[in-house]
């Protein structure tokens, strides 16, 4: 049986040469992003769930055809930047003119705006917050971004963990922070990706159930990669092929579990779901910030 609480589904869309520190020869010819892409499609519809798919702007370049049959499938589309570079690594005008660069392109590719972003690593710190006002001028409405709690070297400990507005100098972002859940006084990451993969199925479904005992939706992250055992480790260090490996043949099976017993829709309808409740009960509030250059 389904809970009654929706939660966020979301595919940060890479294949699994983006991002890396390393030069890949024969890249082209290496290509898996269709084979993980379609097996979520397959999952995804299987217990009809409507994702939401953020496109890294290089990937969608690389792929075309590919997005439009998830965006034909009804899913949500979103940005998740141009090149996977850490948004903390950039200044206001690099980040403004690649996150502008990668929401035109799907918006060309889809015929909508889009709405909804994710920055690589989840690397909008407290340093570079002036993001969120950069997003809110390009359209954003939505923004999950943040992980309220220390993640090498990204993360912002102690943000407020529910789904909230945040007002910037150019106007109003949702934030919806990367779920954790607070045990013995730590922070455990409850998303997904690595810890997906890592935790057995039994220690995401007491995560699961603890934090919708706080009456607040998970948002849970995967890439389309960790689906595909058969995608390549060549040329990687030992830490980060180890790290990309493990657990990697248990995640279909993980997966469909977890769609069975959870209930999921998109970002975007997470948020507005999540609100209506919230007129009644006060779990969402306002923050505000001056941004910094």
């Amino acid at each position: 049986m389904q809970s009654k609480i929706l939660h966020a589904f979301t595919i940060d869309v890479e294949d699994w040469y983006h991002g890396t520190k390393y030069v890949y020869e024969n890249v082209r010819e290496s290509k898996r992003l269709d084979y993980g892409i379609s097996l979520l499609l397959d999952i995804l519809s299987e217990h009809n769930v409507y994702a939401t798919f953020l496109w890294l702007g290089k990937a969608a370049e690389e792929n075309p055809k590919l997005l439009k049959k998830v965006a034909s499938l009804g899913h949500e589309i979103g940005c998740h930047g141009w090149s996977h570079e850490p948004v903390c690594n950039m200044n206001r005008t690099h980040f403004k003119d690649e996150t502008h660069r990668a929401l035109s392109l799907l918006s060309d590719l889809t015929g909508k705006m889009i709405v909804v972003y994710r920055a690589p690593y989840f690397s909008i710190t407290h340093e570079s917050l002036w993001a969120l006002q950069v997003l809110v001028e390009l359209g954003i409405q939505y923004d999950s971004s943040i992980f309220p709690s220390k993640k090498g070297r990204y993360g912002i400990p102690n943000f407020t963990q529910s789904i909230h507005d945040i007002n910037t100098e150019s106007g109003s972002i949702t934030e919806m922070p990367i779920s954790i859940n607070k045990v013995l006084g730590f922070s455990i990451p409850t998303s997904g990706g690595g810890f997906f993969r890592l935790y057995p199925f039994q220690i995401t479904y007491w995560n699961f159930l603890s934090v919708e005992r706080s009456g607040k939706p998970v948002i849970f992250y995967i890439h389309p990669w960790e689906l595909d055992p058969l995608r390549p480790f060549c040329n990687q260090g030992f830490a980060e092929s180890l790290r990309n490996k493990l657990g990697i043949k248990s995640t279909e099976r993980k997966l469909k579990s977890l769609l069975e017993d959870f209930s999921f829709n998109t970002l975007s309808n997470v948020a507005i779901n999540f609100k209506h409740i919230a007129t009644s009960t006060p779990h969402i509030g306002k923050m505000s910030f001056m941004t910094r250059t």
